[in-house]
């Protein structure tokens, strides 16, 4: 069975979207995923090819953002909070309905 990942989930999405927190070999990322029933499932893209023809790479990879190590993972989620508007990291969030934040 494999490792379940951290799954936050988009309330607002009729679609299952969300977000893991994935830990792959050090480095922490972001990946856009989607939960249908109780499975959640990674999506997957291809990205371009670097040879600058736009054409996909013949293999998927995971949709996802890399923050670096924990510490560094750490530091970008504390970034995130403050542009966000938080002043503690323990700020509940607003229920602000004019907010333009998608989660």
């Amino acid at each position: 069975m494999a490792e379940e990942k951290p799954f936050y989930a988009n309330e607002g999405s009729q679609y299952g979207e969300g977000i893991i927190l994935d830990d792959y070999n050090g480095a922490i990322s972001l990946v856009s995923a989607r939960k249908k029933e109780e499975n959640v499932y990674m999506e997957w893209v291809y990205p371009q090819k670097r040879d600058g023809s736009r054409s996909p790479m013949e293999k998927s990879l995971p949709w996802k953002i890399t923050m670096g190590d924990k510490d560094a993972a750490i530091k970008f989620a504390r970034w995130l909070l403050a542009q966000l508007g938080a002043t503690d990291p323990g700020d509940p969030a607003t229920d602000d309905p004019n907010q333009d934040i998608p989660f």
